[in-house]
């Protein structure tokens, strides 16, 4: 049985870079490059980069930004 009240929901604000090539500024100033497969409330993101994917935990996200 599910309840759709309790179901979780991603902000549609984030929602919007899901699948789009985006440009994520780390805290410590360093940029990651890819296509965001996968972001939480939490600004946890997976990108798929030139190298495979990688995780990126959200409280070293500074901001994200499209191209």
């Amino acid at each position: 049985m599910k309840n759709d009240d309790n179901e979780f929901k991603v902000n549609r604000q984030f929602l919007r870079f899901k699948n789009k090539d985006v440009i994520l500024t780390l805290k410590n100033n360093e940029e990651a490059t890819g296509r965001l497969i996968s972001i939480d409330n939490y600004l946890n993101t997976v990108l798929e980069t030139e190298n495979g994917l990688q995780f990126i935990k959200g409280t070293k996200i500074a901001f994200i930004a499209m191209p």
